[in-house]
């Protein structure tokens, strides 16, 4: 992926969106789209403010960990 994905991803799935929703699968594939450290970091930022759960901010907390080993691509 690049950073075209990550911006159609923001456009089409910022985080007010994606990260509204109860349900748990959206924003899991959500975040497995992301392959940039700073949409990682908006959705993080917003998630804190804003819902503040914690899975889905180990989540992305994991997926920067892998974009950052190299093995994001899983």
């Amino acid at each position: 992926m690049s950073d075209n994905t990550d911006a159609a991803v923001l456009d089409d799935l910022p985080p007010e969106r994606l990260l509204s929703g109860d349900q748990i699968q959206p924003i899991l594939a959500g975040i497995r789209c992301m392959d940039s450290i700073e949409t990682i970091q908006a959705y993080l930022a917003y998630e804190t403010k804003n819902q503040d759960r914690t899975h889905v901010q180990d989540k992305l907390r994991l997926r920067a960990r892998e974009l950052r080993r190299g093995d994001g691509d899983e």
